[in-house]
């Protein structure tokens, strides 16, 4: 997933205030409204590998047309498979938009698979256009579940400190895959991918040294963005999607649509940078946030059932 986080304004908040106190015992609260955005990175951070090609509606996560395995690993034949796939299934739209009856497996699969709302022409004729291929991340996802038990117990302290919420600490699930030297493309790096400019209002990162590798001086900077993102949006959601998108751009479509939420800003707003992959950031960091307690659950109860056949010795 594209990752992009602007330079934004932030403060360092002292061990001990009122900001702290106010954050105490935040729940991130999910709307029932985005289960169907939830449920879909699920499969695709549990279900679907890197080779699964999950053909959908960017507006309609629910609607899955095909879900292809590409057996190459040659990009430019990959990348050509999918430009053919995903005008097979254009192609496919067009014909049901017309209110032709399926005449190929592939639209008896997509008339068959969608949800019974979507079933009209209207939709297929629209649906043409938005159709995109996201490739599962199962096995890169178990990784960064493996590599997250170094660190969580170090960011769940520092969270609890500051009074946030201790389920952000699964957010660099989603940003470096727990991985402190990560680097993204665009020069964000560290376990929270802080982009240069925020990063040096904290960290020193420089010719010689970059702070932003180092877990426990990149974790106190992501808590204080965060704790900034919270104090000027009083929303969890827009402070996490500021997170990615930047606390400015997030405040300026609170201002043009003055509003407070976030579906409502989620629905409404546009822009070249507030496209698919910041519209479901925070929806993809629910669904690995609730991913990752379900398998800390299961870990502790399969830790628990050994430790219960273990044989009482008498001495």
């Amino acid at each position: 997933m594209k990752r992009l986080i602007l330079s934004v304004l932030v403060f360092i908040v002292p061990g001990f205030s009122y900001a702290s106190l106010y954050f105490k015992n935040q729940n991130l609260k999910v709307s029932k409204h985005l289960q169907t955005e939830i449920t879909f990175w699920e499969d695709i951070f549990s279900k679907y590998e890197s080779n699964h090609c999950v053909y959908h509606d960017t507006k309609h996560l629910d609607a899955i047309f095909w879900v292809s395995t590409l057996r190459s690993t040659n990009r430019k034949v990959f990348r050509r498979q999918i430009k053919q796939q995903k005008a097979q299934i254009r192609q496919a739209l067009v014909n049901l938009g017309k209110g032709k009856k399926p005449s190929s497996w592939l639209e008896r699969r997509i008339l068959d698979k969608l949800p019974k709302e979507l079933k009209t022409r209207s939709y297929f004729r629209a649906a043409k256009n938005r159709v995109r291929c996201q490739r599962g991340v199962a096995t890169s996802f178990r990784q960064s579940l493996a590599r997250s038990e170094r660190y969580l117990g170090m960011i769940k302290k520092e969270f609890r400190s500051r009074g946030l919420p201790l389920q952000l600490a699964y957010l660099p699930h989603l940003e470096s895959g727990f991985n402190t030297k990560a680097k993204s493309k665009v020069g964000a790096r560290g376990l929270w991918q802080l982009m240069p400019a925020t990063a040096r209002q904290f960290l020193k990162v420089n010719r010689y040294r970059d702070e932003r590798i180092n877990p426990i001086k990149a974790t106190t900077a992501a808590a204080t963005i965060l704790n900034r993102n919270y104090q000027r949006t009083k929303s969890w959601p827009l402070a996490i999607t500021a997170y990615n998108y930047g606390i400015n751009g997030v405040m300026r479509a609170m201002r043009k649509y003055n509003t407070k939420s976030y579906l409502e800003i989620r629905k409404r707003h546009r822009t070249r940078i507030f496209g698919f992959a910041a519209k479901n950031f925070y929806p993809s960091f629910v669904a690995v946030k609730n991913l990752a307690l379900a398998h800390e659950k299961k870990m502790a109860r399969l830790n628990s059932g050994s430790d219960q056949k273990k044989p009482n010795r008498q001495f």
